[in-house]
């Protein structure tokens, strides 16, 4: 079996993506002190995860092949969740080890969240490219660059708990990273290789950032937001 056809088989996705999710939301949990918002964020992102390695795979268990409007508009949608649920995190954090929720921390989530879809769709009809791995590296660039501005330059000046986001942020600019690393050396070279290493990112992706935000999470410092 080719790495091409590992990548695109029920046992990477959505099998391995299962197992991930589960592991991570695990290591997760077995981390004393963190607050009941951020425990709860963690089970609602695996659960998210979980649908997602389900209704993004080749083959849908249940369903078959997407097919028409469906096959665009749910691989969009998650992978518009998948940013979201980051820039919700940011945005979200308090320094005691909670999430603090409102309107205007969404708002500001759902604003991160299209800056790389919007910007990624400008530079490829620039480019004049309708292959959809010239795409997937573009938007992955972006977002190693958006990631990189996070870190650098908005985390300082707004965050409540900097070295928490922080850690998270790396996580994140990591898997981004891979992910276009894989992507060029298949565009560069057309090498098998790249969906090999593909999967790493993804398994990160999938199983990653549940357990990075909570180990790197400070302990919550009050009984009615821990555990």
């Amino acid at each position: 079996m080719s790495y091409a056809a590992f990548y695109d088989s029920f046992i990477q996705h959505p099998l391995l993506l299962w197992v991930a999710a589960l592991v991570g939301l695990l290591v997760a949990m077995s981390r004393r002190g963190l607050s009941r918002s951020v425990r709860w964020f963690c089970v609602v992102l695996t659960v998210v995860s979980a649908l997602d390695a389900w209704l993004t795979g080749i083959h849908v268990v249940g369903f078959g092949t997407l097919t028409g409007a469906p096959a665009t508009l749910v691989p969009l949608t998650f992978v518009l969740v998948g940013d979201f649920r980051y820039f919700f995190f940011i945005e979200s954090v308090h320094s005691d080890g909670t999430l603090v929720v409102s309107l205007g921390r969404v708002a500001r989530a759902c604003a991160w969240t299209l800056v790389t879809p919007i910007g990624s769709q400008l530079l490829t009809n620039v480019l004049g490219s309708n292959d959809p791995r010239v795409l997937f590296l573009v938007y992955e660039t972006l977002f190693v660059g958006l990631s990189v501005f996070v870190a650098t330059i908005y985390l300082p000046r707004h965050s409540e708990a900097l070295r928490w986001t922080r850690g998270v942020t790396g996580l994140v600019f990591g898997y981004y990273a891979l992910w276009a690393l894989a992507d060029a050396t298949i565009l560069g070279t057309k090498a098998d290789m790249g969906f090999l290493l593909r999967v790493f990112p993804n398994v990160l992706y999938y199983g990653g950032l549940v357990p990075a935000l909570a180990w790197t999470a400070p302990r919550a410092t009050s009984p009615q937001s821990g555990s």
